[in-house]
């Protein structure tokens, strides 16, 4: 049986005393739910080490990656080209007319 039910009568008054008044019959409403969840702290410092890890390898691979293809296969496609047109003896030979090798007197190839 519940007192705070409003079939029951209602309590009697209390007596007059010096004391505090009587207590209340019925419990005060519990408080409402937070807005907002709680952090958690127990293990908060090993889940943000974490996260922050895979952060840092998600972006170095993409920053790898990006590299790769807008820098790499560009610069190694320039330097096949290069390699697979160049005329050697060609631009050796006149290099050494004009005299930049050291080993190659210039007297030599007139």
């Amino acid at each position: 049986m519940n007192p705070c039910d409003p079939g029951l009568p209602p309590c009697p008054p209390c007596p007059p005393t010096p004391y505090p008044p009587c207590p209340t019959v019925c419990p005060p409403p519990p408080p409402p739910p937070p807005c907002h969840s709680r952090p958690i702290m127990r293990g908060l410092h090993w889940a943000q080490t974490k996260r922050k890890i895979a952060q840092a390898l998600l972006a170095s691979t993409l920053a790898g990656l990006c590299t790769y293809v807008f820098l790499g296969k560009r610069r190694r496609e320039a330097y096949a080209d290069f390699y697979c047109k160049g005329e050697f003896e060609d631009w050796a030979d006149e290099m050494a007319r004009k005299g930049l090798f050291q080993s190659v007197p210039a007297e030599s190839l007139k």
